[in-house]
């Protein structure tokens, strides 16, 4: 009888050891993922942001250079580049 109870209190140890490393899992797993979200969403702001000055003509095309100095720095790709493009040769001028 005394084994049995050794063999219990060892098995009800181990679970619960078990659960708790595997809820440190999940709370770290859930943490990154609310921060991979978080840096998804300020890297499309970025973006949405960049084009904005790109693409608006009554900024000064000093401060749309270095716009696009930041977005094409930073990898995007699309018909901004090509925009980009423009102003960087017409600064160069």
């Amino acid at each position: 009888m005394e084994g049995l109870k050794r063999i219990k209190d060892s098995y009800l140890l181990v679970t619960f050891f078990a659960g708790l490393v595997v809820s440190g899992f999940m709370f770290a797993h859930n943490t990154l993922n609310k921060y991979d979200e978080l840096l998804n969403k300020l890297n499309t702001t970025q973006q949405m942001s960049l084009k904005s000055v790109i693409w608006n003509e009554s900024i000064p095309k000093g401060e749309r250079a270095a716009a696009c100095d930041v977005y094409l720095g930073a990898g995007y790709n699309s018909m901004t580049k090509k925009e980009c493009q423009k102003i960087l040769e017409s600064e160069e001028k």
